[in-house]
């Protein structure tokens, strides 16, 4: 009876293996999508969350807000683009020696010349999305970069009329 028990105690223990790898599997790609869910959920809140604070304060003349804007940890930083006054020549389309190209990302600079989308989400800036009527106040620039730090950026909105102005505080 012992030598018999042996080969069945070996189909047990790999039916065992196959058991646990198609567990360990499945509970892999299910904490995958659990993963790829939730940037897709921070990435619509960031842009629910700016789309309705430039829209709550547009037709408010003067206001000003510091809304809390949430950004998900892949990203750096967040570029605003004016899309009524496109800058060939700005920091965001070529390479400058002063920033070591900190800003300049071609794929943002093209969406920014078709006037396709306002808001950039960098490292790539194939993230973007359009949040309404807006105008920069940069020092002279049609565009502005801001630093993700903590998972926040330091946003300011200024309410003209049929407009926000966007500007950084500090």
């Amino acid at each position: 009876m012992k030598k018999a028990q042996t080969p069945g105690q070996i189909f047990i223990y790999i039916i065992a293996i196959v058991v646990v790898g198609m567990i360990i599997a499945y509970g892999y790609s299910a904490i995958k999508s659990f993963g790829q869910k939730g940037e897709q959920v921070e990435y619509i809140t960031l842009k629910t969350g700016l789309e309705s604070s430039i829209k709550s304060i547009s037709s408010d003349y003067g206001s000003i807000k510091r809304p809390d804007i949430n950004v998900p940890g892949k990203y750096g930083m967040v570029c605003f683009v004016d899309n009524d006054n496109y800058d060939p020549t700005s920091a965001l389309c070529e390479k400058r020696a002063g920033d070591e190209g900190k800003f300049f990302n071609p794929i943002a600079c093209s969406g920014w010349e078709n006037g396709r989308d306002n808001v950039y989400l960098i490292p790539d800036g194939t993230d973007s999305f359009d949040v309404g009527d807006i105008v920069i106040s940069n020092e002279g620039n049609h565009f502005i970069c801001l630093d993700v730090v903590n998972n926040r950026i330091n946003l300011q909105l200024k309410g003209l009329g049929d407009k926000v102005e966007i500007s950084q505080y500090e």
